[in-house]
């Protein structure tokens, strides 16, 4: 299992600000709510072309988290 860690971002694509979460120096996935849309998430592969794997609730928590960090910052 591994550490997750998660920031705020603003790409140049998206009106709205992101939250990214990574494990070590890959994404893992992207959370984003844009302007007349609901919440949607982005999951990308491992770099191995395999599975990720992660403790369920770590990854749960990362994601609520990620849910209120977008909602605190319209």
């Amino acid at each position: 299992m591994s550490n997750l860690e998660a920031m705020i971002t603003s790409p140049p694509d998206r009106e709205n600000v992101v939250f990214e979460v990574w494990c070590g120096n890959r994404e893992v996935v992207e959370i984003s709510k844009e302007p007349g849309r609901d919440y949607e998430i982005e999951l990308y592969a491992a770099a191995d072309g395999g599975a990720w794997h992660f403790d369920l609730a770590e990854f749960r928590a990362m994601l609520e988290k990620g849910i209120k960090e977008l909602a605190s910052n319209p």
